[in-house]
C-alpha cells in the first residue's frame, strides 16, 4: 500500500509559543504558588522596628506631658539669645523694658496663663527681629509692643479683650 504523506503529517506539532515574561509576579501567580516569597528582611527586624516605634510614641507623650516645664525654658532661652542681639544704640533702660516684659511672659507661661496661638504674631516679629542677628531700638520697640499686644504683660492689658 501506498502511502501518501501530507505535509501536515511529517511536520511536527509547532511547540506552544512561551508565556510572556513580565517583570513582576502576577498576583494570582502568587497566591496558588505553594512556596513561601522569599523574605526581604531577616525575622527580626520587624519586631526590633515595632518596639523602636513603641518607644518612640512612649518617649513622645512623654515630652507632650512636660511641655509645660519645656516652654519656660525654650523662651528663656530665646531671651538670652535676643539679648545677645542687641545692637550698642538700643538704650539700658529698653533693655531693662523688654527683658522685663520676657520676663513676664516666662512667669504666665509657667503658671498656664498663656496660649501659644496668642503668642504667634509675637514669635513671628522676633523671628523677623532677628533674622539679621541685630535687633535695633526700633525692633526692640515693636518686640515690646508685640510681647503687650499678645496680652502677655500687665502693662498691655490686652489679655482683657477678646478677638
Amino acid at each position: 500500500m501506498i502511502h501518501f504523506l501530507f505535509l501536515d503529517e511529517i511536520t511536527p506539532d509547532a511547540a506552544p509559543a512561551p508565556e510572556p515574561r513580565l517583570p513582576f509576579r502576577l498576583p494570582a501567580d502568587y497566591y496558588a504558588s505553594p512556596e513561601a516569597p522569599p523574605r526581604v528582611f531577616p525575622r527580626a527586624v520587624p519586631f526590633g522596628c515595632g518596639t523602636a516605634a513603641i518607644v518612640f510614641i512612649v518617649v513622645l507623650f512623654a515630652a507632650a506631658s512636660m511641655a509645660d516645664r519645656f516652654m519656660p525654658w525654650l523662651f528663656g532661652y530665646m531671651q538670652k539669645e535676643v539679648d545677645g542681639q542687641f545692637t550698642k544704640d538700643v538704650p539700658a533702660a529698653q533693655k531693662a523694658e523688654f527683658d522685663k516684659e520676657f520676663s513676664a511672659l516666662i512667669a504666665r507661661l509657667r503658671s498656664g496663663k498663656v496660649k501659644v496661638a496668642a503668642l504667634q504674631p509675637f514669635l513671628e516679629q522676633l523671628r523677623n527681629a532677628e533674622m539679621d542677628d541685630k535687633v535695633t531700638p526700633e525692633e526692640t520697640k515693636q518686640l515690646i509692643e508685640g510681647l503687650r499686644s499678645a496680652g502677655v504683660s500687665p502693662a498691655g492689658k490686652a489679655s482683657s479683650r477678646r478677638p
